[in-house]
């Protein structure tokens, strides 16, 4: 898979702290054009808890208002963040029937 990263760490090491690095970083990285590369619809991120899952939104979406990204920072509901399986459900919901499954 494309763009890719995998963080596998402990309790307390510090793996939300990188990854909100990491994501702030990918949503302000431009082209030679002058357009970011990616937007936060663009983005998929997944964590084992509810609350760990708003805190990386939380989170980056600071780091992008001190960056003086404020649109970026307004998108990033448009992210999809949470849990592996709210993640994988929010798939299921919007694409349902190329896999033959009911939404419910």
């Amino acid at each position: 898979m494309k763009n890719v990263t995998y963080i596998n760490a402990g309790a307390g090491s510090g793996k939300t702290t990188t990854l909100t690095k990491i994501l702030a970083e990918k949503l302000l990285e431009k082209e030679t054009n002058g357009n970011f590369k990616i937007a936060p619809s663009q983005v998929i991120l997944t964590t084992f808890t509810e609350m760990a899952a708003a805190e990386f939104r939380q989170r980056a979406r600071q780091k992008l208002y001190e960056s003086g990204q404020t649109d970026i920072a307004i998108q990033m509901d448009a992210a999809t963040i949470g849990t592996i399986h709210s993640v994988a459900f929010s798939f299921i919901k919007k694409y349902w029937y190329l896999i033959g499954v009911s939404p419910d």
